[in-house]
């Protein structure tokens, strides 16, 4: 039993890089043009989610965590950029420019 509760804990304490690396992404994806803006947001909305989620598992282990409501982000983008991609010609005409806004 010790061993599963040291697997448990290194599982919540890997919600912070988990949740620090969704930030930049997704002020990437808002700031890109190249994808919608909304997974943008719900990138770091994920990013918040994964942290109050550390955060409540330690100071209240009996609250109920956000993971389940947070996580959609995620899979949104990568269900974007498998059936629909960026807009190529926005990519094209950026990568023809000097300087892409």
């Amino acid at each position: 039993m010790f061993f599963l509760d040291l697997l448990d804990h290194g599982f919540y304490i890997a919600f912070i890089p988990w949740g620090l690396w969704l930030f930049p992404l997704g002020y990437l994806v808002f700031k890109s043009g190249y994808i919608p803006r909304i997974l943008g947001i719900l990138l770091i909305i994920a990013c918040f989610g994964y942290l109050i989620d550390f955060v409540t598992i330690y100071l209240f282990p009996d609250f109920i965590t956000i993971r389940e409501f947070t996580f959609i982000g995620k899979p949104l983008l990568a269900l974007w950029l498998l059936i629909k991609g960026v807009n190529v010609e926005k990519w094209e005409k950026c990568a023809l420019e000097s300087k892409c806004t």
